[in-house]
């Protein structure tokens, strides 16, 4: 790396034989990438063979995928509360190692993130040690029992950037209703787990193949029916 009066910056790079993904662009295609002064500064096929800048590293990918980075919409971490299976800062450096660049947490920590102080937590501990960018999704309900409705303005003022009980279907109608239409107030994002437990106990798809293997499925109807309503 060169010293500049803004600090170390990185040698140009030229990532050669690579897959390159640009969603914005609606392109795919295998090429090479330039790199330089951590700005992608151009991108085609055969571009290495046109020519390498003086001082530039080459790193041949073999068909790797080179894309914007992922995000991942359903992150379950440990902290608050289970620092000892995982904690922001590991969950970030294997999201990092897997080319995810941002992560939504879900609620269901301890305590869950029903309090806009825990929201300010994660944000906080996200800044001091994760390594990717962390937006914490906060509780519809309280507890996440899915009995009475959060305080979503607060939460969302807090810095949540939608609501959910993560992995549990909320079973109350009247709830979800009342969290729906404050949450349309607020222009906030509800995200709902469409699975009824009565119904999804089974280990796989419901069908010719479950009744062969002797296995108990899971009929369709276990999503349709919570999300029809």
């Amino acid at each position: 790396m060169r010293e500049t009066g803004r600090g170390p910056e990185p040698h140009p790079l030229m990532l050669v034989n690579a897959r390159i993904i640009d969603p914005s662009r609606g392109s795919d295609f295998h090429g090479d990438l330039y790199v330089a002064g951590g700005v992608i500064k151009d991108a085609a096929f055969g571009l290495a063979a046109a020519g390498i800048p003086e001082g530039a590293e080459v790193v041949d990918c073999r068909g790797a995928v080179v894309a914007p980075g992922l995000v991942d919409m359903r992150a379950f971490i440990g902290e608050p509360g289970a620092e000892h299976r995982e904690t922001l800062a590991s969950a970030s450096h294997a999201a990092a190692a897997g080319g995810v660049t941002t992560i939504a947490c879900q609620p269901e920590t301890d305590p869950p993130v029903d309090d806009p102080a825990i929201v300010d937590f994660i944000l906080r501990r996200a800044r001091d040690t994760a390594v990717v960018r962390v937006h914490p999704m906060a509780a519809i309900t309280k507890g996440l029992r899915g009995e009475e409705m959060t305080e979503i303005g607060l939460l969302q003022a807090a810095g949540a950037v939608a609501f959910t009980d993560g992995a549990r279907s909320l079973k109350s109608a009247q709830v979800l209703r009342r969290a729906l239409t404050y949450a349309r107030d607020f222009d906030a994002l509800i995200v709902h787990h469409t699975e009824d437990a009565s119904m999804s106990g089974g280990a796989m798809n419901e069908g010719a193949y479950a009744s062969r293997l002797g296995l108990s499925g899971i009929p369709k109807a276990a999503e349709t029916i919570v999300l029809e309503r």
